[in-house]
């Protein structure tokens, strides 16, 4: 189902997302490093003095699992990581996907992914991600997450806003 290059990759992200939770790499407040293989994006993060180590963890590993569903192309787990307002707003899991592929196709098939430094607002967090579409342009998707308690997951994605590259949205 899933090529050996995709698999070794996840393998990998994971064990980068182990050593961090263990304490074994450190955290800095630079622009994060990403790390390609076989073409698929994985992600180093660091945290935000003001965002908890954890917390800057934990919304990384939601908003990389909605890029591999995406990747995978499954609605239904992609769909599973918004906020009750996003699925309000699209019903079902097909309409969600369909309008990711049409309005964000670099959230779609990123062929690179950055995390830069969260930021607190309210209860809420704001995770800019550096992407690089299929044809080379840069963007920073502005995700929104919030807490979400009683359920697996402790953050959900409650909107993305895509913005070009430019020296004002790139941190």
């Amino acid at each position: 189902m899933f090529s050996e290059g995709f698999i070794v990759s996840k393998i990998f992200s994971s064990a980068l997302l182990c050593c961090f939770l263990s304490g074994v790499a450190s955290a800095t407040a630079q622009p994060l490093t990403h790390v390609q293989k076989n073409g698929v994006p994985d992600v180093v993060h660091a945290s935000s003095p003001a965002v908890s180590k954890a917390n800057a963890i934990a919304i990384a590993m939601v908003i990389q699992a909605q890029l591999d569903a995406f990747a995978a192309d499954d609605a239904s787990l992609a769909f599973s990581y918004a906020a009750p307002n996003i699925k309000a707003m699209f019903g079902t899991p097909a309409r969600f996907l369909q309008m990711v592929k049409s309005s964000y196709p670099v959230v779609y098939r990123p062929t690179s992914v950055t995390f830069l430094e969260p930021e607190p607002d309210g209860a809420a967090i704001i995770q800019p991600v550096a992407m690089t579409d299929a044809q080379g342009s840069e963007w920073v998707a502005v995700y929104r997450l919030e807490p979400v308690s009683g359920k697996d997951i402790s953050w959900l994605i409650a909107g993305c806003v895509l913005r070009a590259k430019s020296p004002q949205t790139w941190a």
